[in-house]
């Protein structure tokens, strides 16, 4: 592995584990946020915390800023929907 590429894991890792980390903060402020609900049929759309962690743990979203913006509109996509629900 050439060391542009394992500089670029190495980021990839920090991130992912900083996002799980965020995620691990907000889980426990209310369950409602961590599951769907039984008429939630589409698994590619994130409507849920529980959605969120899978997405890190694949590895999901993309390295650098864009992931974070990705990681933050789904997160505020999840306390949005919960809010008007």
């Amino acid at each position: 592995m050439a060391k542009d590429d394992e500089e670029k894991e190495k980021r990839r890792r920090k991130q992912f584990k900083r996002m799980g980390k965020i995620l691990g903060k907000v889980w426990d402020l209310d369950a409602s946020f961590q599951d769907r609900t039984a008429d939630d049929t589409d698994p590619d759309v994130v409507l849920c915390l529980t959605d969120i962690g899978r997405r890190i743990d694949e590895q999901a979203y993309r390295l650098g800023k864009h992931g974070w913006e990705d990681f933050a509109r789904d997160l505020g996509g999840v306390f949005n929907r919960h809010a008007k629900g």
